[in-house]
């Protein structure tokens, strides 16, 4: 079925971020699925106050095919204003954060659960979770992700499996969220005869620190594929308010110092909506893998330097933004890719 996605005019009238004046706020809506279309949730929606950030963990089963697995080669993202991302992970090793400890819960096309805060915000309770898809596009003008897969490739689903959908949103002072919160995914069944399968890279650099008396700092790291020939199809990064440049090089997998900018096929400058490139064909050696570098630029936070102190792990007291979820208090430095065809997927910590 080939995506599409429209805009629907809302009853309810908001009160805007200056808090004096209303205008009319126009949802994103994507139509339903039927099982012959493939399968599709939502979140509810949900209030951001002003100072919040809400990070919430939904669980769901893929379910009963008519026959095998579920295969997908289309999938739409949509977020509201204010969202900082919407990650997507298969559930394999359970440490503390559990779908059955969750809350029931309606996702629209099928029943979940839900939990919110709490052992959501700690990634290392999903390290070996294998990456789905992700989104960190959530502007009034494009709520909508559509990601079509390269022809002949797919996602597969096995029945009964579960899939974790993490949301994020802020409404402080590095970013806001002007309406409500929500979140939802169509996945789009495979009709073409589709046979190559999709794999997945995620990598996080977590050895940051941003300080006042080093204020100008590059980290980053490097990930080995698994044995094979892999082809990139699309790529994105992520890091907080203090990063400057996320760049992603292919590696060879032996050298020690940064690949040559000829080797650089990921580049931006967008910390809160940084661009998915889409539709790439970067070729990885044999035995190689990736390098990426995330640039950072110190600066004061607005409410003072206290939260982001507390947070420091050697409390040096000088302002160190060091790894964490949050965006106002911590840093990022995380890599998600798609490349064919799959041997596994894999994860950096």
């Amino acid at each position: 079925m080939t995506w599409q996605w429209k805009l629907i005019l809302a009853a309810t009238m908001v009160l805007t971020a200056c808090g004096d004046s209303e205008s009319k706020y126009e949802p994103w809506l994507l139509d339903p699925l039927s099982a012959a279309e493939g399968m599709w949730v939502r979140t509810p929606e949900f209030d951001v106050a002003a100072g919040e950030e809400i990070q919430d963990c939904y669980f769901f089963q893929v379910p009963a095919q008519a026959s095998g697995a579920l295969l997908v080669d289309s999938i739409e993202l949509a977020l509201n204003p204010g969202s900082h991302h919407m990650n997507v992970f298969r559930v394999k090793t359970l440490r503390n954060l559990d779908p059955a400890d969750g809350t029931p819960i309606d996702l629209g096309g099928m029943p979940g659960t839900v939990i919110r805060a709490g052992e959501c915000w700690t990634s290392q309770n999903w390290q070996d979770w294998p990456l789905v898809a992700n989104s960190q596009q959530s502007s009034l003008d494009e709520p909508v992700l559509a990601w079509n897969l390269p022809a002949g490739v797919a996602t597969r689903f096995e029945p009964g499996e579960t899939l974790m959908v993490q949301v994020h949103y802020v409404n402080a002072a590095s970013q806001d969220t002007p309406y409500r919160g929500r979140a939802g995914i169509n996945f789009h069944r495979s009709t073409d005869g589709d046979t190559m399968e999709l794999g997945t890279l995620f990598a996080t650099q977590q050895n940051i620190r941003i300080c006042r008396s080093n204020p100008r700092v590059t980290y980053g790291g490097t990930c080995s594929m698994p044995s094979g020939l892999h082809t990139v199809a699309a790529v994105n990064g992520h890091f907080h308010s203090r990063g400057t440049q996320f760049s992603v090089y292919a590696w060879d997998g032996v050298s020690t110092e940064l690949p040559p900018a000829t080797a650089r096929f990921y580049q931006s400058q967008r910390w809160a909506e940084p661009d998915m490139k889409q539709g790439l064909e970067v070729p990885l050696a044999q035995g190689g893998g990736i390098w990426w570098t995330c640039e950072y630029q110190w600066r004061e936070p607005e409410s003072g330097c206290e939260a982001v102190d507390a947070r420091d792990p050697l409390h040096a007291n000088d302002c160190c933004y060091t790894f964490g979820p949050t965006v106002e208090t911590s840093e990022h430095c995380n890599v998600f890719l798609y490349y064919f065809p799959k041997t596994e997927d894999v994860t950096c910590f």
